[in-house]
């Protein structure tokens, strides 16, 4: 069992996971947002292959217009 925090809200996977896996079964949508994962930010080209560990904390920011 893999558990991480998503912006502070606790999530459980029943085996290792990446960083894409966590954002399609969540349904965050990819397009206009940011990821760090312990507060190191993670390129999008590298989500697919981000594998992340037990008590991961992932910080998602999305990107919003306004004036």
């Amino acid at each position: 069992m893999v558990t991480i925090t998503v912006n502070e809200k606790k999530h459980s996977f029943p085996q290792s996971i990446t960083l894409f896996e966590v954002l399609t079964q969540l349904e965050i949508s990819q397009n206009g947002i940011a990821i760090a994962i312990n507060n190191n930010i993670i390129q999008k080209s590298k989500w697919p292959k981000t594998t992340l560990a037990n008590t991961d904390a992932l910080l998602i920011i999305k990107a919003t217009q306004g004036g």
